[in-house]
């Protein structure tokens, strides 16, 4: 099966930069062997700054682009934990600690999933030669993509049919 989902810019560029491994999300919405492409949402500007900062990065030497589809990855192993195995499990491997420390990531996480979660193993993640931008989804699909999405290839939806049938046929560069 297929999904699109949204993730914050940070947490693209330490996929495709080969620093994150786990996607961690609040309900079972991948199965391993599914292929994820991520539509790269806003997220917080100061957040992406200083990890570019640490990574030794500026803005302009991103691999992603806000507003666009950029590439993707097979799910592997999936994992569902109580918080603190999950915590344990990812957080030098979801990225939460390199962005946010320790400390802080470990809050976030606590806040996002409460109880427990599921981490997803990121594998064979792959960027496309040409994102496709949300201008292009409009011009092509006749629709508006912005801010929070997941759609799957479970849809009716024909124009979801037809992005995801784009996607899977794109020329892709493997990280």
């Amino acid at each position: 099966m297929e999904h699109v989902i949204a993730l914050h810019q940070v947490y693209g560029e330490l996929i495709f930069r080969g620093l994150k491994f786990h996607e961690i999300r609040k309900a079972p919405i991948f199965r391993e062997g599914d292929v994820v492409f991520l539509y790269i949402a806003r997220g917080n500007p100061d957040v992406l700054k200083r990890t570019l900062k640490k990574l030794g990065l500026s803005e302009e030497q991103t691999l992603t682009q806000r507003g666009s589809i950029a590439g993707g990855f097979e799910v592997g192993e999936v994992i569902k934990a109580d918080f603190e195995n999950l915590w344990e499990l990812t957080k030098d491997t979801s990225g939460l600690t390199f962005v946010y420390g320790e400390e802080a990531g470990k809050r976030w996480l606590k806040s996002y999933i409460k109880d427990h979660g599921y981490a997803f193993t990121i594998e064979k993640p792959f960027l496309f030669q040409e994102p496709l931008t949300r201008e292009k989804m409009k011009e092509l699909y006749g629709t508006h993509v912005d801010g929070i999405i997941h759609l799957s290839s479970r849809t009716r939806q024909p124009w979801v049919r037809a992005l995801l049938e784009d996607l899977i046929v794109r020329d892709v560069c493997f990280i």
